[in-house]
């Protein structure tokens, strides 16, 4: 008599390719670590600056340890992170090849890179919508209009600086500080320029405040309008900087994250295969 082993089978219960538990843990792995670091790197750079000493450091120092710190944090969060995710994934079936377990495990670095990302931008929004709203509740329209006229303050400052020039007219306004700061802010807002007909209306108010001649006071108004602009050209060229640089490193973190992955994918086929 013979005996006969049939051998059957078993289907798979895995309907995916990817294990979303350790795609999740890593991806809160990775923005907890970076929330902690930044936290500690902000305390630090605040520590580091004091209004009684007169050794603080430059800003341009100041700049690139920030952009230092930045590469670290967001590059060294996502290796973890990718390192978790690939680590303890559920391994694949006995029919993947190595290249193919590879590959997934890549994926699954890039999948927490991006869940991770989300999370972060979400926490950003999310801090600084309820800031805004907390002060725009606090200080009312009052506290906008404040704001607006802050960016102008210095400018007008620099107008209005008496000299030694008797005035071409004394029909100078009560408040002619608040008017040129509506005049420039309305220009600004709604035209992106300051036009003649408000630069030669400024000017003249500027020459009855600061008892100037009518010429003297043109050039202060366009001197003030031209380190307004450089001002502005300067904060947008400092943006378009910081966007480029959060960019490049979401690039290369995401590139630690895969390889993370795979290294922890090799680590844990050396010790668990099937």
């Amino acid at each position: 008599m013979t005996d006969t082993t049939t051998v059957v089978a078993m289907p798979s219960d895995r309907t995916t390719n990817f294990d979303w538990g350790a795609i999740i843990g890593g991806a809160l792995i990775a923005t907890a670590l970076s929330f902690v670091l930044f936290a500690f790197g902000s305390a630090a750079g605040i520590a580091s600056v004091s209004p009684y000493s007169w050794n603080n450091p430059s800003g341009m120092t100041l700049t690139i340890i920030g952009a230092a710190y930045i590469s670290f944090v967001m590059i060294g969060s996502f290796l973890i992170g990718g390192y978790f995710a690939g680590r303890y994934r559920r391994p694949a079936g006995a029919a993947a090849s190595a290249e193919e377990r590879q590959s997934r495990d890549g994926a699954h670095g890039l999948l927490m890179w991006a869940l991770a990302l989300l999370i972060g931008v979400a926490i950003a929004y999310w801090s600084t919508a309820s800031v805004v709203s907390g002060v725009s509740n606090a200080a009312g329209g009052a506290a906008a209009a404040a704001a607006r006229s802050d960016g102008v303050s210095d400018a007008i400052d620099r107008m209005l600086r008496s000299g030694a020039a008797e005035p071409g007219s004394d029909a100078a306004p009560r408040d002619a500080r608040a008017e040129i700061a509506r005049v420039l802010s309305a220009s600004a807002l709604t035209r992106g320029e300051i036009s003649n007909e408000d630069r030669d209306y400024v000017a003249r108010l500027v020459a009855a405040e600061a008892r100037i001649p009518p010429e003297e006071a043109r050039k202060r108004v366009d001197a003030a309008i031209e380190r307004a602009k450089e001002a502005a050209n300067t904060a947008r060229k400092t943006a378009a900087g910081i966007a480029f640089l959060i960019g490049a490193l979401s690039v290369l973190a995401a590139g630690a994250a895969y390889w993370a992955a795979m290294v922890g994918g090799r680590e844990r086929e050396s010790n668990v295969w099937r």
